[in-house]
């Protein structure tokens, strides 16, 4: 319980500060530096409240201080989109928004990332989430068709990834549960052939 109210106690004081910080910075320019600097002291935040969580299963999630790390890493991108960190700031706000369960902002800003920075480290990755939200949680055939194109485009993609993105385009007008039916359909007949032989 101790280590909680210190926890909280050093989010409680780090807002004061960030106030009195953005009161006197208000009139001032912010800079590359002085925008890295809050990040780094959010994400800090962050890790002591993660390292809290894993402790203690009693634990609630601070959403206050993820929309405060989603707002530092806002400001970075919209004040220097040229700066090479902008890609790194885009692609947590996207893993923050994915950590708050807001997918619908998740994916919003994984776009973002994934057209300003085209070439980005995890391109895979993020077109593989892209692509599961419209098969999951919001079905939607031209965007998987639309992400699974890009999958394919990629040079040197596993072939075993080549071949469940060709067979989710193969059948496209199915939902993914019919695609999990249709699966499910063909191992069974695949075992049944087997045991003829």
């Amino acid at each position: 319980m101790k280590k909680l109210i210190f926890v909280f106690g050093i989010l409680l004081t780090f807002t004061a500060c960030t106030d009195q910080n953005a009161d006197t910075a208000s009139n001032e320019a912010p800079t590359i530096e002085g925008l890295k600097a809050s990040i780094k002291e959010m994400d800090d935040s962050l890790k002591v409240l993660m390292d809290e969580a894993v402790k203690s299963p009693e634990y609630k999630m601070n959403r206050v201080a993820y929309h405060e790390a989603i707002n530092r890493n806002k400001d970075f991108y919209h004040n220097f989109p040229e700066d090479p960190y902008a890609e790194t700031a885009l692609d947590k706000i996207a893993a923050l928004y994915l950590q708050l369960n807001v997918e619908s902002e998740s994916v919003k800003w994984r776009d973002t990332l994934l057209t300003k920075y085209p070439d980005t480290k995890n391109k895979i990755g993020l077109l593989e989430l892209q692509m599961n939200y419209y098969d999951f949680n919001e079905y939607n055939p031209e965007k998987i068709k639309f992400y699974a194109n890009q999958l394919l485009a990629i040079e040197n993609l596993p072939a075993e990834k080549r071949e469940q993105y060709e067979f989710r385009l193969k059948h496209i007008d199915k939902t993914f549960e019919e695609l999990i039916e249709l699966q499910l359909s063909d191992e069974n007949m695949l075992v049944e052939t087997e045991e003829v032989k």
